[in-house]
């Protein structure tokens, strides 16, 4: 029995000095509690501080996550595939081009081209480009194309995109260039409506165009084809803008202001055409003066009816 009692004492002891201590860190929790408590809140607050500035490198982290994941996607398509969809669609934006080139030369001056053979002798040039960059802020203003100087790119050349003009080269550099978009606030081009009427076509900046101080009658049924006049040396006359009717005839009974939108969204545009028309060339100036004189003596019979902004 004494053997026993003897076993159990240490421990009791041991108990009782764990039970002490815990008692002992309780009592130390319990005393510092708000300043353990204000350190976890400040250690926290610290760790959402460094998120939130981490959002930018998260986000970069993230886009090109997406666009790993998107070339993950796509990589069964070769190379070759890729580059003869981009002839393709080059080859196929080139006709669109050449055939709105042909109603041109037939409608404006059938006999003075054929007896000049402007076409059969000076060609144009269709440069093919890609889409380099769209900027988030000016979507409506500009863009950036992967052809400049050494390509043969000059400043002023119309920009065209599925047969339609979208812009003008802007700015040159040696590999890439600057396009003004239609819809820049910046742009003021001279246009034909429905073949008749000269007016202005003016950029809003927020990815539309407007004709403003437009006194004809209207309906809801009406259409008009927007085309470049060539009034000025910059554009040849007769690149297609767009077919275009009015969507709010009320309002556009209130302020004379026609607004269009064009059919395509510009970050769908993968690669466009840099029209290098021959307006140098002495030949297409002969012509030029030609249609000039011919759009004047139609500008000044219908002085009455049409408004030149």
């Amino acid at each position: 029995m004494k053997s026993i009692k003897f076993n159990r004492e240490p421990g009791k002891k041991n108990n009782g000095r764990n039970i002490f201590i815990i008692i002992v860190i309780l009592a130390l929790l319990f005393a510092f509690k708000d300043r353990i408590t204000a350190s976890f809140r400040y250690v926290d607050g610290v760790t959402q501080t460094i998120n939130f500035k981490l959002v930018n490198v998260k986000s970069m982290i993230y886009t090109q996550t997406l666009k790993f994941k998107s070339k993950v996607k796509d990589i069964s398509y070769t190379s070759n595939y890729i580059e003869n969809n981009k002839k393709r669609d080059f080859e196929l934006q080139k006709i669109k081009v050449e055939n709105m080139e042909l109603v041109n030369l037939k409608r404006e001056n059938e006999k003075l081209r054929a007896e000049l053979g402007m076409r059969s002798k000076n060609p144009s040039e269709y440069i093919a480009a890609d889409v380099a960059l769209v900027e988030n802020l000016n979507s409506s203003e500009r863009i950036f194309i992967d052809k400049g100087k050494n390509q043969g790119i000059e400043v002023n050349l119309p920009v065209m995109y599925d047969g339609f003009l979208i812009g003008k080269v802007a700015k040159v550099g040696e590999n890439y260039s600057e396009v003004t978009l239609l819809t820049s606030k910046n742009s003021r081009l001279s246009v034909i409506l429905n073949g008749v009427n000269m007016q202005i076509l003016r950029g809003n900046g927020n990815g539309t165009f407007s004709i403003i101080n437009f006194n004809e009658d209207i309906n809801e049924k009406d259409t008009f084809d927007v085309e470049t006049s060539g009034v000025s040396d910059i554009f040849p006359r007769g690149l297609k803008i767009g077919t275009f009717y009015i969507k709010e005839l009320n309002a556009f009974k209130q302020i004379k202001e026609m607004r269009f939108k064009p059919s395509y969204n510009i970050y769908d545009i993968k690669s466009v055409l840099v029209y290098k028309w021959s307006k140098n060339d002495l030949v297409n100036q002969e012509i030029q003066k030609q249609i000039n004189t011919e759009i004047e003596e139609e500008y000044k019979k219908n002085k009455g009816t049409t408004q030149i902004n």
